[in-house]
């Protein structure tokens, strides 16, 4: 039986994948634009934005088509096989970093004696289970439950952390860091809110495809909000020295969190977005492994493939020696350098291009495909 997306559910994957993240990895390094980091987080906007017009004028071309048929009626054989190569490598890489990331982190903020191996093995059942019982459609469904709690959480967060805002962290504006530094502290989190670039996959599950374009703008412009207005209270209620020196910001503003003189102990709410956007986004990025690496080598049925590449990503993600190599060489050395200016941009503006100019040239063989 065909899965089958609704709007709506891919508006809370395309969110739950944009939004976790950037929050705990990516307002670090734009805080290399200092207090214009929300800045950062806008012009970020504006590039997910595009990344999102292009994957979702892309996807139009050939509707009803999975991403591996109609990159070939595109490119070509050879040339889209090579296109294939590279969004898998993307797909392959970032998994063992994000499972690798979810275990350093619970190990710092929840289980610090428990080994790294366990937490990792136990995320992968969950994962394993999630993706071959249900596929992209059980996992959106997922999505669905939990996309409106963590926004709900990452709200109270927000409005808890009124009570520790200082007005003139903000200050001065544009002054100290520039037009370079802006664009600079932008690449990270554009590239972590680039994720709608995946509706190239999953446009072919819509039962409304002409629908899918706004649901993906509503969900990178959601995400872009909530970042902007993370980024604003860490800079308001943390300072801008202290929260660069921080892996995890979002989390250290948790903590100043005191409601009354009482209501505090806040620490657990990050850490449940942090959960809930981890088992979404792996998920989904298993999903695509698995159904992208069987029509790439015509494997009949994609689920068997999940008893390979979880192992796999297992190991992969006992590769990285600590928290910096894991995040910030592998997001500095490949995923802003290589994977948003070619990935999200260049390969989706190209079978643009090109598909627009097919159709053009031979539009019976275009309706035909």
């Amino acid at each position: 039986m065909k899965m089958k997306l609704k709007g709506i559910q891919v508006f809370w994957i395309i969110l739950i994948m944009d939004l976790g993240m950037t929050l705990v990895m990516t307002v670090t390094p734009s805080l290399q634009a200092k207090q214009d980091a929300w800045i950062s987080v806008i012009v970020a906007g504006g590039i997910a934005t595009l990344i999102a017009l292009l994957a979702t004028q892309a996807a139009k071309l050939y509707p009803g088509q999975t991403f591996f048929e109609y990159i070939h009626l595109i490119l070509g054989k050879w040339i889209g096989k090579a296109v294939i190569v590279i969004y898998l490598v993307q797909w392959y890489t970032i998994t063992p970093i994000i499972l690798r990331q979810f275990s350093d982190l619970v190990q710092v903020m929840l289980l610090h004696g428990t080994p790294k191996e366990a937490v990792m093995l136990l995320m992968i059942f969950v994962i394993v289970y999630a993706t071959y019982a249900g596929g992209i459609e059980g996992i959106a469904r997922c999505g669905e439950v939990l996309g409106p709690i963590i926004l709900l959480m990452i709200g109270l967060v927000l409005i808890a952390s009124t009570n520790n805002i200082q007005w003139r962290n903000i200050l001065p504006v544009y002054a100290d860091s520039g037009m370079t530094g802006i664009l600079g502290g932008a690449l990270a989190p554009a590239s972590y809110l680039g994720h709608s670039v995946e509706y190239l996959m999953f446009a072919a599950f819509l039962t409304q495809p002409r629908k899918g374009a706004l649901y993906t703008f509503g969900a990178v412009l959601t995400s872009v909000f909530f970042v902007l207005i993370t980024t604003l209270m860490v800079i308001f209620t943390l300072g801008v020295n202290l929260s660069s020196n921080t892996w995890y910001p979002f989390f250290e503003m948790t903590k100043k969190i005191s409601l009354f003189g009482f209501i505090d102990n806040f620490d657990a709410i990050p850490v449940v977005i942090w959960l809930a956007s981890v088992f979404v986004k792996f998920a989904v990025m298993l999903f695509l492994m698995s159904y992208g690496t069987a029509q790439f080598l015509h494997v009949r049925n994609w689920r068997n493939l999940i008893w390979f590449i979880a192992p796999v990503m297992f190991v992969f993600a006992l590769i990285p020696q600590d928290v910096t190599e894991a995040t910030s060489n592998y997001l500095q050395r490949y995923w802003v350098p290589f994977a948003m200016p070619v990935n999200m941009l260049g390969l989706p503006l190209l079978l643009l291009v090109i598909g627009k100019w097919r159709q053009r040239k031979w539009p019976a063989a275009a309706d035909h495909a």
